[in-house]
């Protein structure tokens, strides 16, 4: 007769990983938030003034660049000169309409 052993089965432990546990690193000092800068809201009484230097800038740019225009004899230059008087014209143009309706809202205000 053959006589059996009792063989021990080797069982395979699942063996958890260990957590580390992550210190929270802390500063001496407390970190400020800086503050992001909005865009500030132009008071009404500010917008006048703006305008009216937007529209000296763009009105001796657009003399000048007539000016020029009249002047050179290149005709690349003379093209130039032209397409950038047009520019400075329209936006010219623009701010003398923005001046129109920043006077007119401030005399519906009143």
């Amino acid at each position: 007769m053959a006589v059996k052993k009792k063989v021990k089965k080797k069982v395979k432990r699942k063996v958890s990983k260990k957590k580390t546990v992550r210190k929270k690193i802390t500063r001496k000092s407390p970190v400020k938030k800086r503050k992001v800068s909005r865009r500030q809201k132009v008071r009404p009484r500010q917008r006048l003034p703006i305008v009216l230097r937007n529209i000296i800038i763009f009105a001796v740019l657009f003399i000048l660049s007539l000016v020029l225009y009249s002047a050179t004899m290149g005709n690349a230059y003379s093209d130039i000169f032209y397409f950038l008087s047009i520019i400075f014209g329209f936006i010219l143009l623009a701010f003398i309409i923005v001046l129109f309706v920043v006077l007119i809202l401030r005399l519906a205000r009143r």
